[in-house]
């Protein structure tokens, strides 16, 4: 997973970003190889989540981003004093399931 490039991240979006990463990883939908967390914080404990995520074929689409929005916003206002303001989830790819061997 990638996340926060470009900067360095503050013990408040460290914790949220642990728990957007727990919920995404709960999803077998979701490819976590091609996954992005944004987290931005706001004053009045406040935040806004964006996951870029892949999605694999054959999954329905818009029940994984929607169990997955309401997952996050949960799990930040149960395990944090932040609310999420908004949850975005964006379907960067489709990508093919992985065969068992």
């Amino acid at each position: 997973m990638n996340t926060f490039r470009s900067r360095k991240r503050s013990a408040v979006e460290a914790t949220l970003l642990t728990i957007v990463m727990m919920c995404v990883r709960g999803q077998t939908d979701v490819a976590l190889d091609d996954c992005e967390v944004f987290i931005t914080v706001a004053q009045g404990e406040r935040c806004r989540v964006t996951v870029k995520m892949s999605i694999r074929y054959g999954a329905p689409v818009m029940e994984v981003c929607r169990h997955l929005q309401q997952h996050i916003a949960e799990e930040i206002a149960a395990m944090t004093p932040y609310v999420a303001e908004a949850v975005d989830i964006v379907v960067k790819r489709l990508v093919m399931p992985e065969k068992n061997a």
